[in-house]
């Protein structure tokens, strides 16, 4: 009961009992103190039954309270369940607040870089059709070793990767690029016993076009934006070369290149490659940055050019120049988008 009604009351009875010492009320008087007192009591019952009634609502509300954080881990743990692994896994290693990581589906990069490409064993074959005065014509096997030199290259790849588990995402991908550098050079000697020497001087200015099909596995992490991988891939390469010289040194004979019918050739070869290297998530956006390491193993390969065309050299038949199996390694950075 609150202090104001208490008064209503104590003043209705004290009213009352001053009334009955001076002299008798009224009815009327009577009447109007009993309505009063009937008013005071039905708001004092409606204040109780409103106090009754929230102590009902709150005692709900106090008993589920220590079940809301039980709840809580429930469906934390139902959200993780019903979420891909790797992307569980990123959510149970670094929480909620961890950077996303791209998980699954295509991505497309582009790339460049450089690096060096190896020597090979290089021959160069051909028949110089001498008169019967001179001896006939005369079998040309001259072989030796091109020197090694740096290379730069780049291109693009477009893949498409899957989630594997809690820590593996294979992809499948193809991907060109196009290496350039120096020339190769090579000296050649041709054994023979009809000259005291006969040696070459030779260059090959070399282009290759490289297309290939990749296999790649990523790893997950603990940093979900850092994502390792390993590579290799089969294909082919088309080994172009552009304005050759082979001159005779030995015995000389200045001015005149033996492929100037045609300096030009162009060939096709097994292609292989290895690679490892990491991506680097850039935010929420789906972009990415890489960097890796290439060994390219381009194969053996047959380049044919034109005969030598000059007065005062013997005709001779086209020549082939023969290439080793030629080993690259590479250095490449790029950018890819994953969608």
């Amino acid at each position: 009961m609150t202090a104001r009604k208490c008064f209503i009351v104590a003043a209705g009875l004290m009213t009352a009992s001053a009334a009955h010492a001076e002299d008798v009320p009224s009815n009327a008087e009577l009447f109007r103190m009993l309505k009063a007192q009937q008013q005071t009591i039905s708001e004092l019952r409606a204040e109780l039954k409103q106090a009754k009634q929230e102590r009902r609502t709150a005692a709900p509300r106090e008993a589920a309270a220590p079940a809301a954080r039980p709840a809580a881990r429930d469906a934390v743990r139902e959200t993780v369940a019903a979420t891909p692994p790797a992307q569980a896994y990123a959510m149970v290693t670094k929480g909620p607040a961890a950077s996303p990581m791209r998980v699954g589906g295509a991505y497309v990069g582009v790339f460049g870089g450089g690096g060096s490409r190896g020597n090979t064993d290089v021959s160069q074959l051909g028949t110089a059709f001498f008169i019967e005065a001179a001896g006939g014509p005369m079998a040309i096997n001259a072989t030796g070793r091109t020197s090694s030199g740096g290379v730069g290259f780049g291109g693009a790849h477009l893949g498409y990767e899957w989630s594997y588990g809690a820590y593996v995402r294979p992809a499948l991908e193809i991907e060109g690029f196009y290496l350039a550098g120096n020339q190769p050079r090579a000296t050649l000697v041709n054994p023979t016993d009809r000259l005291p020497e006969h040696t070459f001087d030779n260059t090959f200015p070399m282009r290759t076009t490289v297309l290939l099909a990749n296999m790649v596995v990523g790893f997950n992490t603990s940093y979900p934006g850092i994502t390792p991988y390993i590579g290799g891939g089969i294909g082919a390469a088309n080994v172009s070369i552009n304005g050759a010289t082979s001159t005779q040194t030995d015995p000389a004979e200045p001015g005149i290149n033996h492929f100037n019918a045609r300096p030009d050739s162009s060939a096709w070869t097994f292609a292989a490659q290895a690679k490892a290297g990491a991506r680097f998530a850039l935010g929420n956006s789906g972009a990415y940055l890489f960097g890796e390491y290439r060994y390219l193993y381009v194969g053996d390969v047959n380049q044919v050019f034109g005969s030598t065309v000059d007065p005062t050299h013997a005709p001779t038949s086209p020549w082939t120049a023969s290439f080793g199996g030629t080993s690259h390694h590479l250095a490449a950075g790029g950018i890819g988008f994953g969608f």
